[in-house]
């Protein structure tokens, strides 16, 4: 009994000894498991700036494209409504020019019909007949003029449509374009946000 008594007092020295040495192991282990942690979580959320830079440099550059294609889309829009309207101003015009052309065309038949029916009134033309058939064929040359003069305005006005109804059909091709690549870059930019939602949360789990 005695020297169970003895013994045990050894046995506590030597446990007490022992957890001595080996307390620096664990509290160096700790403190380095610790260290880890901290680092781990250090370089984690230097990873999550970097790449929240990076998402807000990806999404500034995606306004800029946005915006000026947006601005791009309302100028053509605007450029098309200004084109649609001189077309119909100059159709109006051409309208009037064909009335003119045809009323100017009327008359210069008439004007015709009554030189035809002057000069052979009479077999034997007298003094009034021969001025009335000289002011008639005066009448008749200011008429194809004005004919001739008018004909050209047409001809003009015709070009001029089928000119601005080229360039409608170009801007209602390049719209038609821009339009076509504003939903393919807001398509881009919801699906980037949706990969940089998940890279987030990925890196948030890890």
């Amino acid at each position: 009994m005695d020297g169970i008594t003895n013994r045990n007092p050894t046995m506590k020295k030597h446990l007490f000894l022992i957890l001595l040495i080996l307390f620096p192991f664990f509290a160096s282990a700790q403190s380095s498991n610790f260290n880890s942690h901290i680092q781990q979580a250090r370089n984690m959320n230097m990873q999550m700036q970097r790449q929240n830079q990076q998402w807000a440099s990806e999404r500034s550059r995606a306004d800029q494209q946005w915006f000026m294609q947006t601005m791009m889309n309302r100028q053509s829009m605007s450029k098309i409504q200004l084109t649609e309207k001189k077309i119909a101003k100059e159709e109006k015009n051409k309208k009037k020019l064909e009335e003119k052309n045809a009323k100017l065309n009327s008359e210069l038949e008439q004007q015709k019909k009554q030189l035809e029916t002057l000069e052979h009134s009479d077999k034997n033309l007298n003094e009034d007949t021969q001025k009335s058939i000289e002011k008639a064929k005066q009448k008749i040359a200011k008429s194809e003029e004005k004919l001739t003069q008018s004909k050209g305005e047409l001809e003009t006005s015709s070009k001029k449509i089928d000119d601005l109804k080229n360039e409608n059909t170009i801007l209602l091709t390049k719209k038609s374009e821009l339009e076509k690549k504003e939903q393919e870059e807001k398509a881009r930019k919801q699906s980037q946000e949706d990969i940089n939602k998940a890279l987030l949360q990925n890196l948030k789990t890890n």
